[in-house]
């Protein structure tokens, strides 16, 4: 005869208790590291607005680059596809470990995870290329030029170049260096240059929209960068002709 344990209710509530308790513990892990990884992305850029001088000045210039971005990025796909072992289009946690071993990025068996989470952009449980291109500029920006040298000497001056001008391309938007892009921001770059008549709120709203991936009012240089790479149009495993561009 089966026996009802007069705990066994209260026993299966506080498993769902605790496994509840797990997956918020985990979110909190995640959201550290998301905020550990942007306040290095924050530093590194603040040492670049005070160290260099400004590259755009206008949307329309960046607009313009556009296709030179294209091309300049066209090449990583060889690189994405030597660092996929598996050929399966996602470079997996192991893959990422090859790679930053390769390219002489000095980090911890649980920093390697941190950026893997932190570079899987649209939570799909690896990088595909569009991240894999996001995740070369992050080293570039945070180790220096030594990161594309390892990718490929041959073309490091021009990924120097396209990353370079990437990142400006944000610190357009974002003049301090904060590392948070709002709305707003958006708004006043895109009008201040204009002698015309301003952007209408509905073209602006939705290419915050675009780049505001987690819909949290802010845009960080990752959003950005993931942004600009589909903009420009690169290569992808997947149908990216609906896309919006600015």
């Amino acid at each position: 005869m089966y026996y009802h344990h007069p705990l066994a209710w209260h026993d299966t509530k506080l498993f769902q208790v605790v496994a509840g308790m797990g997956g918020a513990a985990s979110r909190f892990t995640q959201r550290r590291v998301e905020r550990d990884l942007d306040n290095k992305v924050v530093e590194a850029l603040r040492e670049r607005v005070r160290t260099r001088k400004k590259t755009f000045k206008s949307v329309d210039s960046i607009t313009m680059r556009l296709p030179s971005f294209k091309d300049g990025l066209r090449d990583i796909r060889d690189i994405f596809d030597h660092y996929d072992g598996d050929s399966n289009g996602t470079i997996d946690k192991e893959e990422l470990r090859s790679c930053l071993r390769q390219l002489q990025v000095q980090m911890s068996e649980k920093g390697v995870d941190s950026v893997h989470r932190y570079c899987d952009i649209d939570n799909r449980k690896g990088i595909q290329f569009q991240e894999f291109v996001v995740l070369l500029c992050l080293m570039y920006l945070l180790f220096g030029p030594n990161v594309t040298r390892q990718v490929s000497e041959f073309e490091s001056v021009k990924l120097n170049y396209v990353f370079d001008e990437l990142i400006d391309a944000f610190l357009f938007f974002n003049k301090e260096g904060g590392g948070k892009m709002r709305r707003k921001d958006v708004t006043q770059r895109m009008n201040e240059t204009s002698h015309q008549e301003r952007t209408p709120s509905h073209i602006t709203t939705q290419l915050f929209k675009d780049m505001d991936l987690d819909r949290n009012g802010k845009v960080n240089l990752k959003e950005f960068l993931f942004a600009m790479i589909r903009w420009a149009g690169l290569e992808t495993d997947e149908d990216d002709s609906n896309e919006t561009s600015p």
